[in-house]
């Protein structure tokens, strides 16, 4: 495995360049789709709920009316069919939601890895600002240091 910014050799896979100290693992993959995860898990959190409540309040509403309210047939059944409708709507926008929300959770997925995954190669050779040497710290020190042996030796 080799660091994308230094091109060091690296022996074992790590987070960050043991030489330069560059970012090998993004956490912008993981915490992206830990989020839209997460979101999607309430929207089918919520779905499940609608379903529950919207089943409970037809049947329920269906048993009222047969039982306690003694409505005719013709009642019973206009009930049922804007009652199921309601329902049939409101659960199937939830369920366009999900997988909108699904497909834009593949679309996430593809677009934050714009680098490659696998840094065992090394990336294309960044092109370089100077090609002279940069000056050494030492360089006039050292004239002085001969200087000051000559005076020594005399």
């Amino acid at each position: 495995m080799y660091c994308s910014s230094c091109g060091a050799a690296l022996s074992q896979q790590t987070k960050y360049c043991n030489r330069c100290g560059a970012r090998l693992i993004t956490t912008e993959e993981t915490d992206v789709s830990k989020q839209l995860v997460k979101r999607l898990d309430e929207y089918m959190d919520g779905l499940f709920w609608t379903t529950v409540f919207g089943l409970g309040l037809i049947l329920g509403g269906l048993a009222l009316m047969d039982k306690a309210l003694n409505s005719g047939q013709g009642l019973i059944i206009a009930y049922m069919i804007l009652s199921s409708t309601a329902f049939l709507i409101v659960f199937g926008l939830h369920l366009w939601q999900i997988i909108l929300m699904s497909r834009g959770d593949k679309k996430a997925r593809n677009t934050v890895r714009t680098g490659p995954l696998d840094t065992n190669e090394l990336g294309p050779e960044k092109p370089r600002i100077s090609l002279e040497p940069s000056p050494s710290v030492t360089e006039n020190t050292t004239r002085s240091l001969e200087a000051s042996k000559e005076r020594v030796t005399q």
